[in-house]
């Protein structure tokens, strides 16, 4: 008889089917375990206090604010016809009948909002017992109520005509001007009281004044521009106060730091702050907050319980039994421990200068200079990493100022960084894992969490890490920081920003490159470029000229290292960089020369990588303002009409005097040049000047393309700075003697309607200075050591032409002929428009206007010639229609017309190797 082995038994079907929808019947489970708490966890955290912040983000929004209103203001002075139409559209949407019948029950809504929307956002601050907030907020509401009616006050009694009728609107027959004070006051409370993202009445109540506004729109009770001016003004208010008085901070801090550390996978021990920050404290922290990120979601499928031996449950049967909820309370309140979950203590017994002294590190300090905050953490195994928390108001700091660089700068500046702060950290853990890919040595990023306005990125500590700067530069460091450099590019990463504090050592002497958040991981050219100078220049502000250029001849290519000295500018280097190439004078220029005579094809000119400097856009600002002010005083009027009556033959004589200028300045050239040269070869190159005036300053487009004329025709460099000196020299003299003898000869200076008070008290103060400069020997020391390289460059060539009378009187000749055609030139200007005045006094206004004008650092002179023309013939009694047309009739034949015959002779001469 053989066994037979019993029947496995059947498995037990699942109560839902694979896809978790629960199957037809009933199936009986076992009872479900209790969920069990967390475990508590205590921190010992050391940092600094939440304040009340000033938010770089508010001054933003305060400017884009003040620029709005600005733009409504403008609209409503020149565009008055096309507000009032657009008024006019937006109410017609209420018209006849309908607008009667419904005017009732929106005076009714504007007025409880009114009244409602103050009384709800104030209630709401003191229920929350944030007596400061509701006291700010009512101050705020207030003053937007008296700035409204005091530019209500401002308009009406200062006003231009043109803006009082782009923003008055008629109200029962009543004209007016219409700008609320109500909603200057209502949107300065809500400005103040917070963000709509933190406050649900805050939110709705902006709905509410949005809707009110619409309401007052449609209606015809203010215009569109007036509304949307009452609203930016009160939104400017409150903006301006809470940048002002600051705001409560919504960074992480205390619990909901160390929560988001251990929903990043950090069960914290010890957390310390590193960075610069005032009054740091210890605090001890405990909170039951689960390790990773949890789901708060529980899951109920639709079984019934199986029922017990001791007592089945039949039909009907019901089970009391208390469960626990997602808090670990059961269903009666009652709790496991009688201790809050969540606790933040000031911890007095903590040593703080023996915990900041052990967290501290050279590489990350308490005074190391950072865009975010830095702390030290500690796990509960021992384990220390590194967390960098990313804050939005310094993320919004850093946008302003990239985009400043965006705007000044060709391509260098970042492309990814933007406003937000979820953006940041994402895009600087796909730089740290991609570098990671690449073999770059990048520390490890552990885990991320968001809490509040921050971010928190968790990265492997680099034990004994020190900046580059505070180590002994051997040629194996230097070799080691070039290979990380070239890891990265080949796999298309650049780095943008390699500085002191971004190159760190470790313990065993190798290199890491931290801070990626402005890398890109598609890079161009341009910016693995400013890598390599990044490099080249910190290593040779650490380890000294020479020693960088070799350790950069080993890593890369010739052509590479070739590339670099263009690169090599202020602009390019982090700013570290620069202050530690600062101390070491020349260091940038002694770099462009090493590489130059390593590498004799490198170019030692600088890239154009700057669009403009402050000087730049100050000058320009300055030159705006003038030309706004000159054009105020004009009639245009007067301006057409001399335009309709010039006479076109005197103009196109305006053209042949202008180009004859230009033999004039080849014969200057030909005179002090050390070579033999060709007369129209020299008349062509200044032609082609003309091209590089258009971007270069009022007289150093034409010097620079003849020094490079000049060097290709052999003459060395000293020599050919020292002949363009020399000719820019000889034509000031000239001009400066020609405006002296003129005026002295004739008299005819007198015929100007300047006051001869100003001549008078110019020609003291001249003297006054130039005594003081001569007697004080300070300013004299300084205005001879402006003066001395001009001199020692020019005074041999002057020797040398001094010793050859025929050069002496050509160049001259040349340079007269010059001066004396560009008069002429403006003359006939003037001539096309009927008027005329005597040679002298033509001369005199020329050569005075046209020198004060080109002082101006403008391109080209371009503005600030023709604000000086303009202004010189109106003091000569020229009415100043005629004088403005004068001036840009002048410069189209002197600026504009010779562009195109420049540009093909430039392309001609640079064709044949002359440019």
């Amino acid at each position: 008889m053989t066994d037979t082995a019993p029947a496995p038994e059947a498995a037990p079907t699942p109560p839902t089917s694979p896809v978790g929808i629960p199957r037809i019947g009933v199936t009986p489970t076992t009872t479900p375990e209790p969920r069990q708490p967390a475990p508590r966890s205590s921190t010992l955290l050391v940092d600094a206090a939440p304040r009340r912040t000033h938010r770089a983000e508010d001054l933003l929004d305060l400017g884009l604010a003040v620029l709005g209103i600005a733009s409504l203001v403008v609209l409503s002075i020149y565009a008055s016809s096309t507000t009032r139409a657009v008024t006019n559209d937006v109410q017609n949407v209420l018209t006849g009948v309908l607008g009667r019948i419904l005017v009732l029950p929106i005076q009714t809504i504007e007025g409880l909002v009114t009244f409602v929307v103050p009384m709800a956002v104030l209630i709401e601050c003191l229920l929350r017992r944030s007596w400061r907030s509701a006291g700010e907020s009512a101050a705020a509401a207030a003053i937007g109520f008296a700035s409204g009616n005091l530019v209500l006050r401002m308009i009406n009694t200062w006003g231009p005509d043109s803006l009082v009728r782009g923003l008055t609107v008629a109200v029962s027959g009543h004209s007016r001007v219409g700008i609320s004070v109500i909603f200057s006051g209502l949107a300065a409370l809500l400005t103040m009281a917070g963000e709509r993202r933190s406050s649900p009445v805050v939110r709705y109540s902006w709905v509410a004044l949005w809707t009110i506004t619409t309401l007052s729109v449609l209606r015809g009770a203010i215009p569109l521009a007036g509304v949307l001016i009452s609203v930016l003004l009160g939104r400017g208010i409150g903006l301006a106060l809470r940048y002002v008085f600051g705001v409560r901070d919504e960074r992480a801090f205390g619990i909901a730091f160390i929560r988001a550390l251990r929903r990043a996978g950090i069960d914290a021990a010890r957390v310390v702050r590193l960075d610069v920050a005032p009054d740091v404290r210890a605090w001890r922290v405990t909170t039951q907050s689960p390790l990773g990120y949890t789901e708060q979601v529980r899951e109920a499928p639709l079984i019934i319980p199986r029922a017990t031996p001791e007592e089945p449950l039949g039909p009907g049967a019901q089970d009391d039994s208390p469960r626990p909820d997602e808090d670990g309370q059961d269903a009666a309140g009652d709790t496991e421990s009688t201790e809050p979950a969540e606790t933040i203590v000031p911890d007095p017994q903590v040593d703080l200068d023996a915990v900041l002294t052990e967290a501290s590190s050279t590489a990350l300090s308490q005074e190391a200079l950072s865009d975010h905050r830095l702390y030290a953490v500690w796990d509960t195994s021992g384990i220390r990493r590194d967390v960098t928390v990313l804050d939005a108001d310094r993320q919004v700091a850093g946008f302003v100022s990239t985009l400043w660089d965006r705007m000044r700068i060709r391509g260098l500046a970042p492309s990814s960084r933007d406003m937000s702060v979820r953006s940041a950290a994402e895009h600087t853990a796909l730089m740290t894992l991609s570098a990671r890919r690449a073999n770059v040595r990048v520390p490890g990023l552990t885990g991320m969490a968001e809490s509040g306005e921050s971010m928190l990125m968790v990265s492997d500590h680099i034990v004994g890490a020190r900046p580059l700067g505070e180590v002994t530069p051997t040629s194996g460091l230097l070799d080691d920081l070039w290979e990380q450099v070239r890891r990265a590019h080949a796999a298309g990463l650049a780095h943008r920003a390699i500085d002191a504090t971004s190159t760190v050592v470790d313990v065993s002497g190798r290199v890491w490159l931290l801070d990626w958040e402005d890398g890109e991981t598609i890079s161009s050219e341009l910016s693995r470029r400013m890598d390599l100078a990044q490099t080249l220049a910190l290593t040779a502000s650490v380890a000294g000229v020479e020693e960088a250029i070799a350790s950069a001849s080993r890593a890369l290519t010739t052509a590479q290292v070739a590339s670099i000295a263009p690169m090599l500018q202020a602009v390019v280097l982090p700013r570290s960089t620069r202050e530690a190439m600062g101390r070491r004078g020349t260091l940038l220029q002694e770099l462009r020369d090493a590489l130059v005579t390593l590498t004799p094809t490198a170019h030692a000119e600088p890239a154009k990588v700057q669009r403009f400097s402050p000087r730049t856009v100050i000058m320009a600002v300055i030159g705006m303002v003038a030309i706004w002010t000159l054009l105020a005083q004009m009639n245009f009027e007067q301006v057409s009409a001399a335009v309709q009556d010039a006479n076109l033959w005197w103009i196109l004589g305006a053209l042949v005097f202008s180009l004859t200028t230009y033999l004039g300045a080849g014969l200057a050239l030909v005179a002090f040049s050390p070579l033999r040269l060709s007369v129209w070869r020299c008349t062509e190159v200044h032609l082609a000047s003309s091209v590089v005036s258009l971007v270069a300053p009022a007289g150093m487009g034409g010097a620079a393309v003849n020094l490079r004329y000049l060097n290709r025709q052999g003459v060395s460099t000293a020599i050919g700075v020292a002949t363009v000196a020399l000719v820019q020299v000889v034509q000031f003299a000239v001009t400066a003697i020609l405006l002296v003898v003129v005026a002295a000869a004739t008299g005819q200076s007198a015929t100007l309607s300047l006051p001869s008070g100003w001549i008078m008290v110019s020609a003291v103060v001249l003297v006054a200075v130039a005594g003081v400069v001569g007697l004080v020997p300070r300013l004299r020391s300084w205005v001879w050591s402006k003066l001395e390289p001009t001199y020692r460059q020019v005074w041999p060539r002057l020797v040398w032409v001094l010793t050859n009378p025929a050069r002496l009187v050509v160049g001259i000749g040349g340079t007269m002929l010059l001066t004396a055609f560009y008069i002429l030139s403006f003359a006939a200007s003037l001539w096309a428009f009927g008027y005329t005045l005597p040679f002298s006094v033509l001369a005199i206004t020329y050569l005075a206007s046209n020198t004060v004008g080109s002082v101006v650092p403008s391109p080209g002179g371009i503005g600030p010639v023709e604000v000086a023309l303009t202004a010189g013939l109106v003091a000569a009694g020229i009415p100043s229609g005629v004088a403005l047309s004068t001036a840009i009739v002048y410069r189209v034949v002197t600026f504009w017309i010779p562009i195109p015959a420049g540009w093909l002779s430039l392309q001609r001469l640079q064709k044949a190797g002359d440019l």
